[in-house]
């Protein structure tokens, strides 16, 4: 039997883009997902060794109470390359996985640019338009198989899971924006998918939504020019089911709208973490982190160097494609900085009022105030203030706090049941229609026809509820630590943990239970109103919705509102609607409380349940300064990066194979994306180490994360399966890639200087080969990809469509431009060493060479003219050869043949090009 958790760290996680360095966080994200695994509710025996290293790492950062901390994630933020790792980690999270091998296996063995080339549909395929030099339609094919199969046991890994995926609009989206006295559409490039897991209903990672995150990883890795852009009628017609409509915010034309990688403005996907991490609860005492993982940390800038001038040239590419591509992350981690500023102090003032409390009681004056009367709901704030009662004169303010606060929850739970986002402009236009629906049926102070606000706070507050709820549970986590964590309140020290912990999970349930009201979606609206009146209030609502947001001042908007609530049938469609979610919230609330009370019933237990019947006036105290905020839901929020800078093993980023050929390079070969996933997992274990052991000292660190890089050396190259992972060690050690499997154990002795080759630690690997990549592909397949390469751009630039960006030039220029651009592929291709066609010319120009040659040495009996026409031929061959070497040469990044003599060929090749643009034009256009 597993050890109860008495604790947890959440983490969220955010992942950037890195087109093929997608491989190296994929080991991160396998790591990630160990770390789940071995502190979750699994039993030991079905968990693999490496899990079982963070087990004792979970019970050993347990503290005083012992069992194990559990390590949750509930909030991954991915794009582009990360978006992809993210969808996978967070199904396999929901869904209970064993592992994420499944997305290895696509990684290493079908993300092999043999296979991503878009030229393997044959002569079919040619008859469409060639958009890009990748195949997306594979690559949708390869993620919806792979999500697919993505299976675990059922059981989730965190009671909640929010997953972004960013994506870019190509298009826009037409959406408006209120100003003072005015509405401006503005076009909306920026698109989030948003997948959640809630434990309530909502699993956007169950069986039959694979199309959907499949389309959302494939739109947000949509790397221009590599792979086209996507739209979801491009999904076979079998995937595009109708629900998924929900993931488009009321977009009718989302079928048709094309979208393209995320990264395009937003590679750094920080603020969906950040902005939920404030409300995210825990469900244990713990610790809150962020993750973000960028595989290309910048290099700091070398000081004391006087800069460069910039030409108009570079000035023009900075504006256009460099700066509005580069974005910091200084304002989200000074956001998270302001929020734990905000938490320590509102922390500080708490204590200082508790110890307020008892220094005055303990001068002799009453501080706290009796339990509130049981008609509330009937007493209005005169009733409260004066006669038998006398609350204290700050209470109204408080009153009024909570009033206006229950209304702006009440429009965000309202909001959810229309489809809507609860900061959206329709939002605040609904808020408008609910205050006036508040003020027409409740006041603070007695009024004919209208209830009490009390009443109205009976049935709607549910943030009370929480706040109250958890001010109980900080109260039974200080008893449970037997230490005082609430500065000045020693309760319940004196009970023992048996008789605690029971109390605190009632507590966690009815907490998730109350949570779920405050997030409701458009289905259970059906419960509060039949189909027709939604339909009904909506379009009612829809109808004055700009004239309303068109108002300049806020009480101009509440005015129209107001009238516009009571001169049409709104009304009595609120009316109904609220009265009814009115009950249900009060019913919940009610059973709730019934619960609790029933549970503090025991005499021992007394002292706790005074806590909870006082709590109305510890929050008449603290709610004005707390500002509704859930303190103790969430500790300060650490922030930790990942990436290869931050490795003790190796912290140069170019360890990475993937990095070379504009990080394109994972693609090129197995060995390199073996490599690359075996480091993310390496870094990803230190990073992970080094997130939970913050407080811990160094060495103690450096212990835990040496034993479990040793077990990740093991399982990436044991017997079973690493055999050829190690062997392509070996051959980059020896620099020699023809060795094959038979030759192991010979090459392992030579290596290694023993005959049978011994276990690769993380000792011997960090001094022997850290710094070592495998070879990478040999050079007639990097001339067979090019050659293909060059085959697919030309199609590309002919297939380029009249009405885009070759409608500006005209038809004729736009027929030349295509000839032109062809006839330059063409040239690349033929010059391409190791084709088909480089072989055949060189034989031919060799022939020729030889032909010269011997008409030269020929010449005393053939005659001067016929040595004029030798000489002539043998120098052309060679020209035409030089030529093609040299721009074969540079096409391969080799770097041999005389700078002069490289470009001299270049220039003679855009000279033969020009003349064959030239010679086309003529043709063309007479």
């Amino acid at each position: 039997m597993v050890e109860r958790a008495t604790g947890e760290v959440r983490f969220a996680v955010v992942l950037y883009g890195g087109v093929s360095l997608a491989i190296y966080m994929n080991g991160i994200a396998q790591e990630l997902l160990r770390m789940v695994r071995g502190s979750s509710d699994l039993p030991d025996e079905e968990l693999a060794p490496g899990e079982l290293i963070y087990r004792r790492l979970s019970r050993e950062l347990a503290g005083p109470r012992g069992g194990r901390k559990r390590f949750v994630i509930d909030i991954i933020s991915g794009t582009s390359a990360g978006g992809i790792n993210g969808v996978a980690l967070a199904k396999a999270l929901v869904a209970g996985a064993r592992d994420i091998d499944i997305l290895r296996e696509a990684w290493t063995e079908k993300a092999d640019i043999g296979q991503l080339l878009n030229d393997r549909q044959g002569i079919a395929g040619r008859l469409r338009p060639t958009e890009s030099l990748l195949d997306g339609g594979h690559m949708f094919e390869v993620l919806h198989d792979t999500l697919a199969r993505l299976t675990g046991n059922g059981r989730p890994l965190a009671e909640t899971v929010d997953l972004f995926v960013t994506a870019t609009d190509l298009r826009g989206r037409q959406a408006p924006i209120h100003l003072t006295g005015a509405r401006l559409d503005e076009r909306v490039h920026r698109k989030v998918f948003h997948f959640a897991y809630d434990g309530s209903g909502r699993n956007d990672f169950g069986p039959g939504n694979e199309a959907m995150l499949a389309f959302a990883a494939r739109c947000t890795s949509s790397f221009p020019v590599a792979f086209p852009p996507m739209r979801f009628a491009d999904m076979p017609a079998a995937a595009q089911d109708a629900g998924f409509a929900r993931f488009f915010d009321h977009d009718p034309d989302y079928a048709g709208r094309l979208f393209a990688d995320g990264g395009y403005l937003d590679n750094r996907p920080f603020s969906y973490a950040t902005e939920l991490i404030p409300s995210r609860p825990t469900t244990l005492p713990g610790e809150r982190k962020l993750l973000f993982i960028d595989p290309f940390p910048e290099a700091p800038s070398q000081s004391g160097q006087a800069p460069e001038p910039l030409d108009f040239l570079q000035n023009a590419q900075l504006a256009l494609t460099g700066l509005p591509r580069y974005e910091v992350i200084r304002d989200d981690i000074r956001a998270i900085a302001r929020m734990n500023r905000r938490l320590e102090r509102l922390g500080a003032l708490q204590n200082r009022w508790r110890e307020d409390q008892n220094r005055v009681e303990a001068a002799g004056r009453k501080m706290r105030q009796r339990r509130k009367p049981v008609d509330l709901d009937r007493m209005d704030l005169a009733d409260l203030m004066t006669g038998a009662f006398q609350y204290p004169q700050n209470y109204p303010l408080y009153h009024h706090l909570r009033v206006y606060g229950t209304t702006d929850g009440l429009s965000a739970i309202v909001a959810g049941l229309a489809g809507h986002q609860p900061d959206s402009d329709v939002a605040l236009y609904l808020r408008q229609i609910l205050r006036a629906w508040r003020d027409d049926g409740f006041s603070a102070y007695h009024a004919e026809g209208r209830e009490t606000e009390n009443a109205f706070l009976s049935r709607y507050d549910l943030d009370f509820r929480l706040r109250r709820l958890i001010h109980l549970r900080a109260h039974i986590d200080e008893a449970l630590d037997r230490r005082e964590r609430i500065q000045g309140e020693k309760v319940a020290l004196h009970l023992p943990p048996e008789l605690l912990a029971p109390l605190r999970d009632r507590i966690e349930e009815e907490l998730a239970d109350l949570r779920r009201l405050a997030s409701p979606d458009s289905s259970q609206a059906q419960t509060l109103l039949a189909g027709t009146e939604i339909g009904r209030l909506d379009g009612l609502i829809s109808a004055e919705y700009s004239a309303v947001m068109k108002l300049a001042t806020l009480d101009q908007r509440y005015g129209k509102a107001r009238e516009i609530y009571r001169s049409t049938d709104i009304k009595a469609l609120v009316d109904k609607a609220l009265a009814k979610l009115g009950r249900d919230m009060r019913a919940a609330f009610d059973a709730s409380s019934a619960r609790i009370r029933a549970d503090l019933a025991a005499p021992e237990l007394k002292p706790l349940l005074d806590v909870y019947d006082d709590f109305h006036w510890h929050d008449v105290m603290t709610y004005p300064f707390l500002e509704g905020s859930e303190l103790q839901e969430h500790s300060q929020v650490e922030v930790f990066r990942v990436s290869p800078a931050d490795s003790g093993l190796n912290p140069r980023p170019d360890k990475l194979a993937g990095i070379a050929v504009g990080a394109f390079g994972g693609f090129l070969n197995r060995d390199w994306r073996e490599h690359d996933i075996l480091w993310g997992r390496l870094d990803g274990a230190e990073r992970i180490v080094a997130a939970l052991m913050s407080d811990r000292p160094e060495a103690e660190r450096a212990a835990w994360t040496q034993e479990i890089q040793n077990q990740i050396l093991r399982e990436e190259y044991g017997e079973a399966a690493g055999q050829a992972r190690r062997l392509a060690l070996l051959k980059a050690k020896l620099r020699d890639a023809r060795i094959d499997e038979d030759a192991f154990e010979e090459t392992a002795a030579q290596a290694l200087g023993v005959k049978d080759a011994a276990e690769l630690d993380l000792r011997r690997f960090g001094a022997h080969y850290k710094d070592l990549k495998p070879v990478g592909p040999r050079p007639p397949e990097i001339a067979g990809w090019g050659s293909r390469g060059m085959a697919i751009l030309s199609r590309m630039i002919d297939d380029l469509p009249d009405d885009g960006i070759l409608r500006m030039l005209g038809t004729r220029a736009a027929t030349a431009l295509r000839a032109g651009g062809g006839l330059i592929s063409g040239f690349a291709r033929f010059a391409m060493p190791g084709s088909y066609w480089r072989m055949l010319a060189d034989k031919m120009l060799f022939l020729a060479m030889l032909a010269g040659l011997l008409v030269v040495l020929m010449a005393p009996w053939l005659g001067v003219a016929a040595a004029r026409i030798g000489w002539l031929l043998l120098a052309a061959a060679v020209a035409i050869w030089l030529l093609l070497y040299s721009f074969g040469r540079w096409l391969r990044g080799r770097d041999s043949l005389p700078q002069a003599l490289r470009w001299l060929a270049i220039f003679v090749a855009l000279a033969l090009m020009g003349v064959g643009l030239r010679t086309v034009a003529n043709h063309l256009f007479g």
